[in-house]
C-alpha cells in the first residue's frame, strides 16, 4: 500500500508568502511492517495521531519523531518525499501555459531539446535578481491572478506589467530577450487559458512523478490511500482518468524522465487520517521536509538544522524547482520516441471525458 499526504498546499495561490514550498510525500508499508513500526516505536503508549506540526514544538514529540525519524524501515525504499518551489512554478507555468501554447500553434516543440527548461530557469534567476522587486511582485500576482480570474482586465494587467518590466532601465538585455517571448502569447490567449483547472495545482504533477518512480522500484501498480484533504478530493476523478486510459502501456518523454501511461496505479481512495497509520507517516514526512525547506528565524531553527542532516532530506530527486546547468545540458541531448505532451493531446478525449 502507498500512504500519501500533503503540507503547504494553496492550491492556485502561488504567491502566498507564508508557505513557498508545497511538499507531497509517499509511505510504502506492508501489513506487517506496520504492525512491526508500530511497536517498535511504541505508537500505543504514544495514544495519539502523529502530527508533525504539533510534534516538534516540545520534547515529548521531538523523541516520537527520532524515533520514526531512525527507524530502519524508514529509507528509501520505504519513504519518497518531493517538493515544489512556488515561486519558480510561477515562471514555469508562463512557459508551459503561454510560451508553450505560442510554439506549438506554430509548429515547434517546446520541450525538445530543453527549451522550456532553459526558459523558465532563465526567467526565475533574472527575476530573482532584479532590483525592482515591487514590479517582479507585481508580475506574479497578475500572473496567478489572471489564471485563477480570467478577465479582460486580468488579462491585460498581467501583459501590462511585462511590457513595464521590459521598457525598464534595471532590466538587463538577455533578460529583456527572454521577455521578448510573452507579448506574442496574447494572440493564443483565450486558447491557453481554456482549461486551467489543472494548470497550476501541484498536487498532480508531484503525485504522477511519485507513482512513475515507485513502479520503477517495484513494478507493481500499487493501490493509494490519501489523506481526505483538498488536495486529493479536488483531483482523484482527474487522476483515474490518466488510470483508466484506454490504451496499450506506453513510455514516453525524454531521457531519465520517461514515464508510463496509462498512470500505473492501482485503486485510489480517501480515508481519514486518523484511521491509517501509514497516512500519518506520510504527514510528518511532508510536513518535516516543509520544515526543513522553509526559511524561518525563530528558536526552532536549531531543530530545522538537524532535520536538514537527516539522510532522507538530503537529496530530494522528485521536484519541481530550478534547475542545475548540468541538468539542462544533459536534457538538450536526450529525445523522445514519443512525445508526452503529443501523447496526452491525441488521447485528450479519452482522459477528459
Amino acid at each position: 500500500m502507498l500512504y500519501f499526504d500533503e503540507s503547504g498546499y494553496t492550491g492556485s495561490d502561488l504567491i502566498n508568502p507564508e508557505q513557498p514550498y508545497f511538499t507531497l510525500a509517499s509511505v510504502r508499508l506492508t501489513e506487517d511492517e506496520v504492525a512491526v513500526m508500530k511497536e517498535e516505536i511504541g505508537y500505543v503508549e504514544w495514544g495519539k495521531e502523529l502530527h508533525f506540526k504539533s510534534m516538534y514544538s516540545n520534547y515529548q514529540g521531538r523523541q516520537m519523531l527520532e524515533k520514526i525519524f531512525t527507524h530502519p524501515l524508514m529509507n528509501y525504499d520505504h519513504v519518497l518525499p518531493s517538493f515544489a518551489n512556488k515561486r519558480y512554478c510561477i515562471y514555469a507555468n508562463i512557459v508551459n501555459m503561454l510560451i508553450e501554447t505560442r510554439y506549438h500553434n506554430e509548429g515547434i516543440n517546446l520541450y525538445e531539446g530543453a527549451k522550456n527548461l532553459i526558459l523558465a530557469n532563465g526567467l526565475y534567476y533574472f527575476a530573482l535578481l532584479h532590483p525592482n522587486k515591487e514590479l517582479i511582485a507585481k508580475i506574479e500576482g497578475n500572473f496567478v491572478t489572471m489564471v485563477r480570474e480570467p478577465a479582460v482586465n486580468s488579462i491585460a494587467d498581467f501583459y501590462r506589467t511585462i511590457d513595464r518590466l521590459r521598457k525598464n532601465e534595471d532590466t538587463d538585455k538577455s533578460f529583456c530577450c527572454l521577455l521578448s517571448e510573452i507579448p506574442p502569447t496574447i494572440e493564443y490567449i483565450k486558447e491557453a487559458l481554456s482549461d486551467n483547472k489543472f494548470y497550476i495545482d501541484l498536487t498532480v504533477p508531484l503525485f504522477s512523478a511519485s507513482i512513475q518512480e515507485w513502479y520503477k522500484k517495484t513494478g507493481i501498480k500499487e493501490d493509494v490511500l490519501f489523506d481526505s484533504s483538498e488536495p486529493f478530493y479536488a483531483n482523484k476523478t482527474f487522476l483515474e482518468s490518466l488510470r483508466d486510459m484506454r490504451v496499450p502501456e506506453t513510455e514516453v518523454g525524454y531521457g531519465k524522465g520517461k514515464h508510463i501511461y496509462p498512470l500505473p496505479v492501482g485503486n485510489m481512495d480517501i480515508v481519514e487520517s486518523h484511521n491509517e497509520f501509514g497516512i500519518q507517516l506520510a504527514d510528518i514526512y511532508a510536513s518535516a521536509l516543509n520544515f526543513v525547506l522553509t526559511p524561518r528565524t525563530d528558536k526552532f531553527v536549531r531543530y530545522q538544522n538537524e532535520l536538514k542532516e537527516l539522510s532522507i532530506f538530503q537529496c530530494i530527486q522528485l521536484n519541481i524547482a530550478p534547475s542545475t546547468n548540468d541538468f539542462i545540458e544533459e536534457r538538450m541531448k536526450e529525445i523522445a520516441d514519443i512525445d508526452p505532451l503529443e501523447f496526452l493531446c491525441n488521447h485528450e478525449d479519452d482522459i477528459f471525458n
